[in-house]
């Protein structure tokens, strides 16, 4: 039996070593493979239990994610429109809630950047802290809409630069959520304001000039439809509202009978529109010339036969308050205290005194009609020396974009800051500026309009709040400047100067930035020295810079 049992063994060793070697390496390839295949099924086995693991544990999770994805916010609609000086209601709407006073909203402008704090209610609370000064006074949120589940951010007087994307966050608790909606201010574009100009012996220019937000499209045709637009000249540049003003013109032929059209488009809708009969529109044009020529001419005439009237009338009345004044002085211990005592007819007084005192005083001059006198007299210059100095300044804007001079007359309703380093010629640029509103002199380089008020005040020392200071510059009587305040914040054409202001009496800064604020169209030149005004510097859209001319004194 045993020898039996062995002999299978023995045979299969001796197979064993007597195979080749050929042989004996495939077999040992096949253990390989074998130990390889298990390795896989293990690691396989290994992976599979891993990934059930990671499903348990998401699944133990998934309670808390769906709990804490519960508080939402979303919007109306994303995109909102609306126009200059208006209001608007951005609306975002979130998941009720348990205790809207554990409310927290947060409305913010994130484009353009930086990003700005518009307004903040935190757990029922307003907070201002961090809220930028152009929406402080605004923008409100509507509380009784929270109640609603809504938070709906309401914006007044609207302006163009509050375009933009807004963020809406609201928070409960520990959970919150938010989203964005874009903001589209926008400005219709006012009546075109056309214009005939000749240009040559056989031409004339066409111009038309509207203004709105964003800039539109100029769209010049002929009466036949022909498109014109590739002749035209356009050209545009932002107010202080950030509004673009485009003036387009045309040069046409003067001879030809033909009708042009200028329209202003604005996402290919027409916005205004003009039109021009040529050789009529001349005509008209040119009578209109004559007619407010011979206008002019007639209200000359008139202030110059009024002026004549009251001067002498005005001197009569001096003339004879002066000779009062002698008969005071030559009958000192007259018995009575009337004045009709000192001017009755006696023999041992002199004729001069043969007077009546019963016509009453002539009004005293106006506000205005003082300081042009007095500005007529800051600078005896003739007109060909201020041209000279005026060729010596160099202006420049913030950016150092050099500007023509005359850009430093304000517009109506518009405030320059403008500076320069101690000697750049500020002082003489606001005294010659306030010489050609009086009307001494004229430059080439300025076309002044006529305005109702014009007022230099040098603020060097200045003390008390901007009316205090003014009245201390006004060296006249208190009738004259006790409706200042009401003329600069009325609705009439005036320009202020404050030369050499220097930022740091609080009641002078306040009282000068609610009256940048409240102001109607009184026009404003402030001058000043770099770093004196930073708070002007930021406020102010219109920043000059005064230099001399290199090789000029």
């Amino acid at each position: 039996m045993s020898s039996e049992k062995e002999e299978p063994r023995t045979r299969s060793r001796s197979f064993y070593s007597r195979s080749s070697p050929q042989t004996r390496r495939n077999t040992t390839l096949s253990h390989r493979g074998y130990m390889l295949l298990l390795m896989r099924d293990i690691h396989h086995s290994v992976r599979s239990m891993r990934g059930t693991w990671v499903f348990i544990f998401q699944a133990l999770l998934w309670p808390a994610v769906s709990v804490s994805g519960l508080f939402t916010v979303n919007v109306q609609k994303s995109s909102y429109e609306a126009e200059l000086h208006g209001d608007v209601e951005l609306v975002c709407v979130f998941s009720a809630v348990k205790q809207p006073s554990d409310l927290t909203v947060i409305w913010t402008r994130i484009n353009p950047k930086p990003d700005v704090d518009v307004y903040r209610l935190e757990k029922g609370t307003e907070n201002t802290i961090y809220t930028n000064d152009e929406f402080r006074k605004r923008a409100q949120l509507i509380q009784e809409q929270l109640g609603k589940n809504r938070a709906v951010l309401h914006l007044k007087k609207l302006q163009i630069k509050d375009s933009g994307t807004y963020r809406c966050i609201v928070k409960e608790g520990l959970e919150g959520d938010y989203k964005q909606v874009t903001l589209n201010v926008t400005a219709p574009y006012t009546p075109i304001k056309k214009s005939v100009r000749k240009v040559g012996q056989d031409e004339v220019e066409l111009s038309c000039e509207s203004q709105g937000f964003p800039s539109p499209q100029v769209f010049w045709s002929d009466g036949q439809n022909t498109n014109l637009t590739e002749m035209s000249n356009s050209s545009a540049h932002y107010t202080d509202e950030d509004l673009v003003k485009v003036i387009s013109t045309l040069t046409v032929r003067r001879d030809l009978v033909n009708n042009y059209t200028c329209s202003f488009l604005r996402s290919g809708e027409i916005q205004q529109t003009a039109s021009f009969s040529i050789p009529d529109e001349i005509l008209h044009e040119c009578s209109a010339q004559y007619g407010w020529i011979g206008a002019v001419v007639v209200v000359l005439l008139a202030i110059t036969f009024i002026y004549v009237i009251l001067r002498r009338r005005s001197n009569g009345q001096k003339n004879r308050r002066n000779e009062s004044s002698k008969c005071a002085l030559l009958f000192p211990h007259s018995p009575s205290d009337n004045t009709d005592s000192l001017l009755t007819v006696n023999e041992n007084r002199p004729q001069a005194c043969h007077m009546t005192s019963e016509e009453p005083a002539e009004n005293p001059p106006s506000l205005r009609h003082v300081q042009t006198q007095r500005y007529s007299q800051i600078d005896t210059d003739t007109d060909a020396d201020v041209e000279k100095r005026l060729e010596s300044f160099a202006l420049y804007s913030k950016d150092d974009r050099s500007l023509n001079i005359s850009s430093i007359l304000p517009d109506t309703g518009q405030v320059i800051l403008l500076l320069g380093e101690p000697g750049s010629g500020k002082t003489s640029v606001a005294q010659i500026l306030s010489s050609l509103c009086a009307g001494r002199i004229t430059a080439n380089a300025f076309s002044v309009p006529p305005l109702h008020l014009v007022l230099l005040a040098d603020c060097s020392g200045a003390e008390g709040d901007l009316f205090q200071m003014l009245k201390s510059r006004v060296h006249y009587e208190k009738a004259l400047v006790s409706d200042l305040r009401e003329t600069l914040l009325g609705p009439t054409d005036c320009l202020l100067i404050l030369d050499g202001y220097r930022e740091g009496n609080k009641d002078l800064d306040e009282t000068l930035e609610g009256f940048l604020t409240e102001r109607q169209m009184c026009r404003v030149l402030v001058t000043s020295r770099p770093g004196q005004c930073p708070s002007l510097e930021k406020t102010v859209r219109t920043v000059l810079q005064l230099k001399q001319r290199s090789g000029e004194s």
